[in-house]
């Protein structure tokens, strides 16, 4: 019986080693999902992950523009001037434009549908003729200068 008590004891462990493995796997994964990282896409760009849902991604002398940007300051600067506008992910933002782009509303004109509307008799048969006429004709005469 001592057997059977030892071999309890050795699942009960194990099962506690299982579940902190499982959360320190999760641990892993928050810390590896919110950290950027790098990676050269099929087409040669290098894409970041961890900034948001979907990588962004850039070639390399576009992302080197970027980098000249940010070293001039022009990235620090801009967000300083625009900070009452800008948001960070999470925030709600500060302030909002002056002037929203939505487009004014169409006005349309209600047209009441008739018995009438759509192709005559006459339209279908002529219709009618210009398709026979089109079938008639061969390929290559479409096709020539």
């Amino acid at each position: 019986m001592s057997n059977v008590a030892e071999k309890m004891n050795d699942l009960n462990d194990l099962e506690a080693q299982i579940a902190a493995l499982k959360a320190q796997a999760a641990e892993i994964k928050k810390v590896v999902k919110n950290t950027p990282r790098l990676k050269v896409s099929q087409k040669g760009a290098i894409s970041v992950y961890g900034l948001q849902r979907m990588p962004v991604t850039l070639y390399a002398g576009q992302w080197e523009r970027i980098i000249e940007l940010v070293e001039k300051g022009v990235f620090s600067d801009f967000i300083a001037q625009n900070e009452s506008t800008l948001t960070r992910k999470g925030e709600e933002p500060l302030a909002r434009p002056a002037v929203e782009d939505k487009p004014a509303p169409k006005k349309t004109k209600k047209v009441k549908a008739t018995k009438g509307d759509g192709p005559s008799e006459a339209d279908l048969a002529k219709i009618a003729a210009l398709n026979e006429k089109v079938r008639s004709m061969p390929a290559r005469d479409i096709f020539e200068d």
